[in-house]
C-alpha cells in the first residue's frame, strides 16, 4: 500500500455550533477533511475552510448518500488512500482513525476479505455482530475504507436518500464475500435519535425510580426507514433472508415505539404506511412535497 493519505468526509445539515470543535478535533487525526453542506447553506459561515479543510455546498438538500458521494469524489481527487465517513454528530476519540486504518490494513495483508473497519462501540452500546464476528450492520459513520473500495463496489445509492444507505452498502459487500472488521477498542460518540420518555395517557411511565425511554424519530425519518427497508428486503431476497430478518427486527424496535408513544403518533402511522406502500412499489428518491405535507400533518 502506498503512503497513507487519510481524508475524512462529513455530511452536514444545519450543524450545531459545536461542529466547529468536532472538525478541529478531527483535523488532528487525518490529512484532510471534506465537508459537504447538504443544502443548509450554514457551514461556510462557520469559517471552517482552511488548507486542509474543504467545504462544499449542495444547492438543495439531497440526502446523506449524495453528500457522502460528492465528498468521497473530492477525497479521491485529492489522492486519498483511505476515507473515513462521518455524520456531523459523531465524535471520535483520540487514535480512532489510526487504529482503524491499521486494523484494516493488517486484515487485508492477512488475506481477509474485508470492506471496511468500524468502531466496536457506537453511542451507548456495542456494534451488533454477525455469527462470524464481523459487523452485522454498523452505521457508516466512523468507518474507514480504502479509497479504491469505491471503485470496486461503487458509490452509496443516492435514491435511498437518508436511511438504509449504509445497510445497502453492507449488503452489497456481503454479496461479494466481503465483511466489516470491528475493533472493540474503538469507541465513538454518536446520537441515534432523540431520547424521549415513554408516556401513557400523558403520564411518564416508571417503575420505582426507573424511567422508560425510546428513541424518537420524526415522521419523515420514519417514512424513509420503513420505505427503504421494505425495498431492501425485497431486493435481497433469499440469498440474504436471514440477514434481512434480523435487520428488520432491529428496525421494528426503533419504529414501533414512535407509532405508539409520541404526540404525533398519527403522523407517524401515516408515514409508516406510506413507506410500506412506496417500498413495495420501489418508489425511491426524495419524498414528494405533497406526501411530505400529508405525513407530517398534525391532527
Amino acid at each position: 500500500m502506498p503512503d497513507r493519505f487519510v481524508v475524512a468526509v462529513v455530511s452536514a445539515y444545519f450543524p450545531p455550533s459545536v461542529f466547529a470543535d468536532t472538525v478541529e478535533s478531527l483535523r488532528s487525526q487525518v490529512d484532510a477533511v471534506v465537508i459537504v453542506d447538504d443544502g443548509s447553506h450554514t457551514v461556510e459561515a462557520m469559517g471552517l475552510a482552511s488548507a486542509d479543510v474543504h467545504v462544499m455546498e449542495l444547492p438543495t438538500n439531497a440526502g446523506i448518500a449524495t453528500a457522502l458521494n460528492v465528498a468521497i469524489r473530492r477525497a479521491r481527487e485529492r489522492g486519498a488512500s483511505h476515507v473515513v465517513t462521518l455524520d456531523q454528530d459523531s465524535v471520535l476519540e483520540p487514535a480512532h482513525v489510526t487504529r482503524l486504518v491499521d486494523a484494516l490494513e493488517s486484515a487485508i495483508n492477512r488475506g481477509e476479505a474485508v470492506v471496511s473497519a468500524a468502531p466496536g462501540f457506537v453511542g451507548d452500546g456495542p456494534v451488533l455482530r454477525a455469527p462470524d464476528g464481523s459487523g452485522f450492520d454498523p452505521v457508516q459513520s466512523g468507518q474507514v475504507y480504502r479509497a479504491a473500495t469505491f471503485e470496486q463496489l461503487g458509490e452509496f445509492r443516492e435514491d435511498l436518500v437518508i436511511d438504509a444507505v449504509d445497510s445497502e452498502y453492507t449488503a452489497r459487500a456481503r454479496a461479494q464475500g466481503l465483511h466489516i472488521l470491528v475493533q472493540d477498542d474503538v469507541h465513538m460518540r454518536h446520537r441515534l435519535g432523540e431520547l424521549e420518555p415513554v408516556r401513557l395517557w400523558g403520564r411518564v411511565v416508571q417503575i420505582g425510580s426507573r424511567h422508560f425511554h425510546f428513541h424518537y424519530h420524526s415522521p419523515l425519518r420514519t417514512y424513509y426507514m420503513v420505505r427503504n427497508s421494505v425495498w431492501l428486503t425485497r431486493q435481497l431476497g433469499r440469498p440474504q433472508r436471514g440477514w434481512s430478518r434480523r435487520r428488520n427486527r432491529k428496525l421494528a424496535e426503533m419504529v414501533v415505539p414512535c407509532l405508539v408513544f409520541p404526540s404525533d403518533r398519527w403522523a407517524q402511522c401515516r408515514a409508516a404506511w406510506a413507506g410500506l406502500r412506496d417500498g413495495r412499489r420501489a418508489r425511491l428518491g426524495l419524498i414528494p412535497a405533497s406526501l411530505h405535507a400529508r405525513i407530517t400533518r398534525r391532527d
